[in-house]
């Protein structure tokens, strides 16, 4: 008998984990604004390197939220359904590797928030998918693509203060880490080929078995 409580004690943690920081530390950001500050990214500075961790879970509003969670939990439940094995694996080295990036490269400004985190998750199921030719997972990232309203163009300069670098250097962790994992986690669709002249040949041989 399948035991829901058992999964979701365990496959499930992590992306409960994340959601509920995201959650949480903008309910702590509305009390305590400065913290905003204090646990952002802000590139090339030391004094906000934490925020390479921490810049994550941070949001300027309730529509900068919003526009994230789902994607994010989109991309996170599928991550732990579909790659059981190397889950944790992809989403520490997105989460580490993106903000790393973004420190090093980004336009000096605070950077907050967890597109960095949902690109590299939307782009590693897409290109995987790709590279496996599994379309379960095509669909699955194609319902994140349409989750995350305007996701592709994302990736390319705005005049706004959307964080693009965010979009661009997550999707290129993504891809980095569906190449590099390419052997690991689901594969091929299976084809199944149906050969007429093998099978008369086996059932052939079992009849001739049967006579001995």
């Amino acid at each position: 008998m399948f035991n829901y409580k058992h999964m979701f004690k365990t496959q499930f943690i992590w992306p409960f984990i994340y959601l509920f920081l995201v959650i949480a530390m903008y309910m702590v950001q509305v009390s305590v604004p400065e913290i905003e500050t204090t646990l952002a990214l802000y590139p090339r500075h030391f004094k906000y390197i934490l925020g390479v961790i921490t810049t994550v879970f941070l949001h300027a509003n309730v529509s900068h939220l919003s526009s994230n969670v789902l994607p994010l939990a989109a991309g996170l439940f599928s991550l732990f359904y579909f790659y059981k094995t190397i889950a944790k694996q992809v989403l520490f080295i997105s989460h580490f590797l993106s903000g790393l990036l973004i420190w090093l490269l980004a336009r000096p400004s605070f950077h907050i928030g967890a597109s960095g985190l949902v690109y590299a998750l939307v782009f590693f199921i897409l290109i995987s998918a790709l590279v496996r030719k599994n379309k379960q997972l095509m669909v699955v990232a194609f319902i994140i693509l349409v989750f995350q309203n305007g996701l592709i163009w994302g990736v390319f300069p705005q005049d706004n203060q959307v964080s693009w670098e965010s979009h661009l250097l997550g999707a290129l962790v993504g891809i980095l880490l569906a190449v590099l994992y390419r052997n690991k986690g689901p594969q091929n669709d299976s084809e199944k080929h149906w050969n007429e002249d093998d099978q008369q040949e086996d059932e052939y041989k079992a009849l001739l078995e049967g006579k001995d």
